[in-house]
């Protein structure tokens, strides 16, 4: 009998086994397992953004996230990786997110408010309408959980969260939204109007409508999928230059391409250079550093630059706007809004992609320091880093870079705009360029 009711006990305890090794083994729990496993190996534990609090912390949540994998949503596990990693305060230590279906509104952040710049025909009426509500959760509840999900100035955690109050499956893992298929938005017409309507998640078609509309665009919102183009201003006496990226592409080197439009303004005889960096999300910012280093000596006296900046203004593109104002100095005119990240941040590493909480994430392991020139740290990027001092870098990759750009610490105090020019819904409405505007009436005034 006593045989008999040890094989018993252990038929359970094998059963039992069985089942947890059946948990352990579904496809839920075996993907998000994976997702949390490269989040760990790849871009928590390498990075070095995090302060030591927040490193404690964060170690705690991802703890807890990964006994819960397989028993939260993909949403649910998108946001915790999100948050979880925006402890770290750092612009580029931040969730990138995919493309997906979500309510047929895109929205726009100005300032700190939100507001449709996108439509499906039959919400066409809310273009330009300010948001007010989701689910009953207003503005300051909608800002603080969006701002719960990347790192960086608030700034720029609204610019992203802008980007994201249509997906209502993040929307409702934050909270927010009452279910994942739908939510009722509150919205504020230009006229004042307040309008609720409830909205499903739908495929965005081509026939959608937006704003600016298509006949009244300012030429610096015009021709998106092109990261860098130029025209001439003669009204200005100047050149308008602009930056989406610092990359080469295929048929052209961005290096070619600044020289180009140095040329053309040469050929022209203009004056100015209109330099528009508001949508510089970066790249590699040695590609254009000399250039930009060497351009105020090639613009004759009593030319200026005017830079636009705003807060989509980061990385790379920052650290060009950075390198010409350190050249040119008060010849530099910065125009438009403050630039969106810090002068001393983290970056490097490759992307790492989560495929089923459907985000990238950069390991953020080297510093990026702007302020002091790095003279106080030994874990920056060894392109910005003091000549002879360690650096972070990789000793191979250190030596190449050292080899083939040398170093150039950058020392600047602020990037602050001298004359804010900062976009409004008036100005999306009526198709007006508020920074070049702001231009025109500086040169105006200097007459």
């Amino acid at each position: 009998m006593a045989d008999a009711a040890r094989f018993a006990r252990l038929g359970l305890m094998i059963a039992l086994a069985l089942a947890s090794g059946a948990v352990a083994q579904s496809p839920d729990r075996q993907n998000q397992m994976q997702d949390l496993a490269v989040f760990r190996r790849e871009v928590f534990e390498p990075s070095r953004a995090y302060s030591p609090s927040a490193r404690i912390k964060a170690e705690q949540r991802l703890v807890k996230l990964e006994s819960r994998a397989g028993h939260v949503s993909e949403a649910a596990l998108t946001v915790e990786i999100c948050r979880i990693t925006a402890l770290a305060d750092n612009l580029h230590s931040s969730c990138f997110f995919g493309r997906k279906a979500g309510a047929p509104l895109g929205f726009t952040v100005l300032g700190d408010r939100f507001f449709v710049t996108l439509a499906d025909p039959s919400n066409a009426d809310l273009l330009g309408g300010e948001l007010i509500a989701i689910d009953g959760h207003g503005l300051p509840a909608l800002r603080t959980v969006g701002r719960s999900l990347t790192g960086g100035p608030a700034a720029h955690r609204d610019l992203t969260f802008s980007t994201l109050l249509n997906r209502l499956d993040l929307l409702n893992a934050l909270g927010v939204a009452n279910t994942p298929q739908s939510a009722r938005y509150r919205i504020r017409l230009p006229s004042g109007q307040i309008v609720e309507r409830s909205l499903a998640v739908k495929v965005r078609e081509p026939d959608w409508s937006s704003l600016p509309a298509a006949d009244r665009t300012p030429w610096a919102l015009q021709d998106r999928a092109t990261i860098y183009r130029w025209r001439d201003a003669p009204e200005l006496d100047a050149v308008v230059v602009q930056l989406r990226g610092n990359v080469d592409r295929p048929e052209r080197k961005l290096h070619d391409f600044l020289t180009e439009a140095e040329a053309n303004r040469k050929r022209l005889g203009r004056t100015n250079v209109v330099l528009d960096m508001r949508w510089d999300t970066g790249g590699n910012f040695l590609l254009n550093r000399d250039f930009m280093r060497a351009w105020p000596s090639a613009l004759p006296t009593p030319g200026r630059f005017f830079v636009l900046t705003g807060p989509a203004t980061v990385s790379a593109g920052i650290a060009s706007v950075a390198y010409l104002k350190v050249a040119g100095g008060d010849r530099v005119v910065i125009v438009g809004e403050p630039v969106g990240d810090r002068l001393m941040f983290f970056s490097e590493g490759d992307f790492k992609e989560l495929h089923e909480a459907g985000v990238m994430l950069l390991p953020s392991t080297e510093r990026y320091d702007f302020r002091s020139g790095c003279r106080s740290y030994s874990d920056c990027f060894t392109s910005i880093a003091q000549p002879g001092g360690p650096t972070a870098t990789p000793l191979a990759e250190a030596a190449e870079y050292d080899r083939t750009y040398g170093r150039v610490p950058l020392e600047i105090a602020n990037l602050d705009p001298d004359v804010a020019a900062p976009w409004t819904i008036r100005d999306y409405l009526e198709g007006q360029d508020p920074g070049m505007k702001a231009i025109a009436d500086l040169l105006r005034r200097a007459k």
